[in-house]
């Protein structure tokens, strides 16, 4: 694992999902410390939905706030409430993506040289479907800007953005930030995930396992939240 904030090494992740009422954990997911938290997130929330109870309402960390994760939790009909992700531009390069600007009315970019990125083509990855914009490889070559636009590894020569298919829902999810719902929403995220995974560090040895192997630490996982859900229940039960 090598993540901001994190220790680095070799870990596991126990990707879990929690009731907000009781704090019982309903779904235990582990995986090696190079996954990506939203990897497992929908395929866990779905197995919940179908298979253990209807989910009305989810709610989620800034890691889950991916584009195809607001749109298939609309289509399972489940109000889905995430913290927004701060936009971070990897490309090595001066223009980050915000120097570009969006023209609806033509669905193109527009660079600060006053060229268009036009649409191209749509392609699928891990996080969902995207649009792919592309500028004329002419308009690259004979731009004054060219050098704060393009990195030395470019092997294409133009420039290159990216749009999600489902930008819109996210955008629809989003707008409702500032609603007490969605801000009381996050709190019991906050309160219960990150509490429960709190508490099964300080007592039940969620904090490094005893035995190598996946499947090991997989078993090793569901024992920890078994025995918090056994006290949890006991006490919801009085």
């Amino acid at each position: 694992m090598k993540r901001p904030g994190k220790p680095r090494g070799q870990h596991y992740l126990a990707h879990q999902t929690v009731d907000t009422d009781c704090g019982v954990i309903l779904d235990v997911t582990v995986t090696p410390g190079d996954v990506y938290d939203s990897v497992p997130y929908l395929e866990q929330i779905e197995r919940i939905h179908r298979s253990i109870l209807p989910i009305q309402a989810a709610t989620a960390d800034a890691a889950y706030d991916f584009p195809l994760a607001h749109q298939a939790l609309k289509e399972l009909e489940i109000q889905f409430f995430v913290r927004p992700q701060a936009v971070h531009d990897r490309t090595n390069v001066e223009l980050k993506r915000e120097a570009f600007q969006y023209d609806e009315s033509l669905d193109a970019y527009v660079c600060p040289n006053g060229k268009l990125l036009r649409l191209n083509t749509l392609h699928r990855s891990a996080s969902g479907l995207y649009w792919l914009y592309l500028a004329d490889k002419q308009d690259c070559q004979r731009c004054p800007l060219r050098k704060k636009c393009l990195s030395q590894q470019d092997k294409r020569g133009a420039r290159k953005l990216e749009h999600s298919y489902f930008t819109a829902q996210r955008k629809r999810n989003l707008s409702r930030l500032s609603d007490p719902i969605y801000r009381e929403a996050l709190k019991k995220r906050q309160i219960w995930c990150e509490g429960t995974f709190a508490a099964q560090k300080r007592g039940h040895n969620l904090t490094q396992i005893l035995r190598r192997g996946l499947e090991a630490a997989e078993d090793h996982c569901l024992l920890s939240a078994t025995a918090l859900n056994l006290k949890r229940m006991i006490w919801a039960m009085k």
